[in-house]
């Protein structure tokens, strides 16, 4: 979740919101002194590199009594692992949870280099193979589904003292304050998540609540509880619910800002697509949802707007959480700046920062880029860290890692940094297991290479991209739904191999006024048709241009074969040959013998469908509904 370095003591909320004027004002002279720093840095595409941050829980299984629970203080057992391995690849990092760890590759990958997206899987299988081989001895072991299925529900954690020495069973009587969601061993000590969870419910002003679609069986219980008013919901009462949903995060280095730029506003129409072909999300508090994906979980749970920040009709109205898909395109590249494209509702923004960050040299849309990320409080201030230091970023940092869009753009993270400018694309869910990973990652750094090189076009609408995302949770979404996407993604009539904005330095500008805005250009599409292409619509799909790319480029035999293996198990996927990892919960427990039509996830069925993904996931078998035959 990154900004862990610091580990002083934070101000209370009441604290907090007396300074926050202050903090978000030496923020902005942070965020303009990178970019004044970085606005020229220009690096050569051999030397950009790519990397991803994988998720999991961490678990133990109760044989005798066929339950398995979240580790309160699991990432402390980590943390012992790590400290007694002889390892140099990998880093784990705290999370939201005390029950959950990060995991990723100590060094970068190089984006041009063949053999990465191969080279992602590897990293990825071994780094969690490396921690299960010493949890197993304890009967643990990292889990990758990536909504807790009975999070919350009776004793659903045990927790650790003392390291791997003393793991300690909770015994089977229910003490509901023990057990307690809000319990306060579940978060992580790193004082951010703490102070996280206070300051997003008190400057909400109201307890956490997010109903979430329950899932309808003709034995689903019709009782109206107090929270939600209705009987067809679940009711989330916990931030828990929302951060402590595990993710696979991608980033993604730039040439430069302007390139930056323009991989950000690209992927922005790639998020809710890819969000729906790798759904894993569909259980909540031991119940079906009606959901496959988490993203609107977190999106409403990390809301800290106030009612009137809430409110259409209030001058104070702020159109979307801090935790949302994005609403403007940033790039000044003719795909991404026609008025109706960038069409989402406007932020309001301190226009005394704004003229600040235009006088320092960023054009109009940057500038509101920047000055959109103060539009929200900063969540958590240091006690020690108020003072402004011109040495340091860290007061914007603390903005721009608590504004949590699909698609983020990240600076080099020091003035004296040799990590250029990056893109990070969010939306995923953790995979069950890291074969899966591995292909989207694969899909990821093929498209961006694709992107690159290529002269394409991934615009939408934003209010359209919007729509997407919503559809993208739904139950079997991948295939029941249908998404509005571009026809045109290749213009007619060039050579669309070769992409005239890099070969340019990635040195574009529109001419004002210009609006690309075509709406004959935009149909609904389902998944399959958008990767695939579709002739009825004379549009040309993802698939076929990655692997154009492919072949004009030099991949070695067995790096093609795998990139095009990767391809294939997409395709099928999108297809529904093979099934999404939201389906294939579904389906396992929809076909438990204990399960009684009532859209409730047992201890036993938990248990059962957690040992069968945990085997998955260590190759120990493979499911052919879920992995294909690859």
């Amino acid at each position: 979740m990154g900004f862990l370095t610091i580990t002083s003591q934070t101000l209370s909320w009441e604290e907090a919101k007396k300074i926050q004027e202050t903090i978000k004002s030496y923020g902005v002279l942070q965020a303009i002194k990178l970019y004044s720093t970085f606005k020229d840095l220009q690096k050569d595409l051999e030397e950009l590199s790519w990397g991803e941050e994988a998720e999991y829980h961490i678990c133990k299984n109760l044989c005798k009594e066929e339950k398995t629970m979240v580790v309160s203080g699991g990432y402390k057992i980590i943390q012992e692992i790590v400290n007694q391995l002889d390892q140099d690849d990998f880093e784990y990092h705290d999370e939201f949870g005390s029950y959950m760890v990060e995991a990723i590759p100590k060094e970068p990958y190089s984006l041009y280099d063949c053999h990465s997206p191969a080279q992602a899987y590897e990293s990825l299988y071994n780094r969690r193979k490396l921690i299960n081989d010493e949890l197993s001895k304890e009967e643990m072991f990292l889990s990758s589904v990536s909504s807790w299925p009975r999070l919350g529900v009776d004793d659903f954690f045990c927790k650790i003292k003392d390291g791997l020495s003393d793991v300690n069973d909770y015994p089977n009587t229910l003490d509901t304050e023990k057990f307690s969601i809000h319990n306060s061993e579940l978060t992580s000590d790193h004082p951010r998540f703490p102070a996280m969870i206070d300051s997003i419910r008190l400057r909400r002003g109201g307890k956490y609540g997010l109903n979430v679609p329950l899932f309808q069986e003709d034995g689903t219980a019709c009782e109206e509880v107090e929270e939600t008013k209705t009987p067809k919901e679940i009711h989330l009462d916990s931030l828990h619910y929302g951060l402590g949903a595990i993710c696979l995060q991608v980033t993604f280095e730039a040439q430069n800002i302007n390139h930056a730029r323009y991989l950000h506003d690209s992927f922005i129409s790639l998020g809710p697509i890819i969000g729906a072909l790798g759904a894993n999300a569909p259980i909540y508090k031991g119940q079906l949802s009606g959901w496959d994906f988490r993203w609107n979980v977190i999106a409403g749970l990390a809301d800290s707007r106030n009612s009137e920040e809430l409110n259409p009709d209030s001058e104070k109205f702020v159109p979307c959480s801090r935790f949302c898909s994005n609403n403007h395109y940033i790039s000044e590249h003719p795909n991404f700046s026609g008025k109706r494209i960038n069409n989402g509702e406007k932020i309001e923004i301190n226009q005394d920062w704004y003229e600040s960050f235009k006088d320092s040299g960023m054009s109009d849309r940057l500038a509101y880029h920047f000055a959109s990320l103060f539009s929200h409080d900063a969540l958590i201030i240091y006690e020690d860290r108020i003072k402004y230091d011109s040495s340091s970023t860290e007061h914007f940092e603390n903005l721009n890692s608590t504004n949590w869009n699909s698609v983020r753009l990240k600076p080099p993270p020091s003035y004296d940094s040799q990590i250029g400018w990056r893109v990070e694309f969010r939306p995923l869910d953790i995979q069950i297991t890291d074969f899966e990973n591995g292909a989207y990652v694969a899909l990821l750094n093929l498209l961006t290479r694709v992107i690159n090189d290529f002269d394409i076009d991934f615009s939408l609408p934003i209010s359209l991209s919007n729509i997407n995302m919503e559809r993208a949770h739904q139950v079997d979404a991948v295939t029941k739904q249908k998404f509005w996407w571009r026809t045109n993604i290749v213009k007619e009539d060039s050579d669309y191999t070769t992409n005239p904005a890099k070969e340019s330095g990635w040195a574009f500008f529109s001419e004002p006024g210009f609006d690309n805005f075509d709406s004959s250009c935009f149909k609904e599409m389902t998944i399959s048709e958008i990767l695939e292409g579709s002739e009825g619509l004379s549009y040309k799909g993802i698939f076929p241009l990655i692997e154009e790319y492919i072949s004009l480029n030099k991949f070695h035999s067995k790096d093609m074969t795998y990139c095009q293996k990767m391809l294939s198990f997409l395709s099928q996927r999108g297809s529904g040959k093979i099934t999404t990892g939201a389906r294939f919960q579904r389906d396992f427990v929809l076909n438990h013998p204990n399960y009684n039509q009532d859209s409730l996830v047992t201890d036993k069925i938990q248990y059962d469908l957690i040992k069968e993904t945990s085997l998955l996931a260590s190759n120990q078998k493979w499911d052919e509904n879920l992995l294909g035959l690859f």
